[in-house]
């Protein structure tokens, strides 16, 4: 048997203007790109047009230094995006659905994880990666509340490398 030959749609067109090295320029408070100390990079390549794999690395605001893997493509047939995410600084494999927003340019991630606020529960994550143009994108994580609104709990730009 035979496997089809998958072709990239538009939605895995927005995901290849991902593709290159990225440094944060704006983060958490007292964050410094120009120290190399505590410069946060990214690089993400292409597997095939269809996945994008991204692998960042720099220090967090308490000083520790982390690592995260992010995979990212649009599944057709569920008519979504999909990907996961990990990070160093925990044992949770966060799996993503997301959706391109009308303005073609925001990309929201959603996952259920563990809930931060100690109570041992999950909540409902959206990671929100906005294009703003081929050399600057910003992030955004943000948690559901009570009431259904989400709380964004932290924010940071990139620029592409030159």
């Amino acid at each position: 048997m035979e496997m089809e030959s998958v072709k990239p749609q538009k939605e895995h067109e927005f995901l290849s203007r991902l593709v290159g090295d990225w440094v944060m320029v704006a983060g958490h408070e007292g964050y410094d790109p120009d120290d190399p100390d505590q410069r946060f990079t990214e690089t993400v390549r292409s597997i095939g047009g269809l996945w994008i794999i991204g692998e960042s690395s720099g220090r967090m605001p308490d000083g520790d230094r982390m690592t995260a893997v992010i995979t990212v493509g649009f599944d057709p047939a569920k008519g979504n995006f999909v990907g996961t995410w990990v990070g160093s600084m925990m044992t949770h494999l966060w799996v993503y659905k997301g959706w391109l927003e009308e303005d073609g340019k925001t990309l929201t991630l959603e996952a259920e994880g563990p809930a931060f606020d100690g109570s041992g529960g999950t909540a409902t994550y959206h990671d929100v990666l906005v294009l703003h143009d081929d050399n600057h994108r910003s992030f955004s994580g943000s948690v559901r509340q009570p009431d259904g609104t989400f709380k964004t709990f932290m924010t940071s730009e990139f620029r592409r490398k030159s």
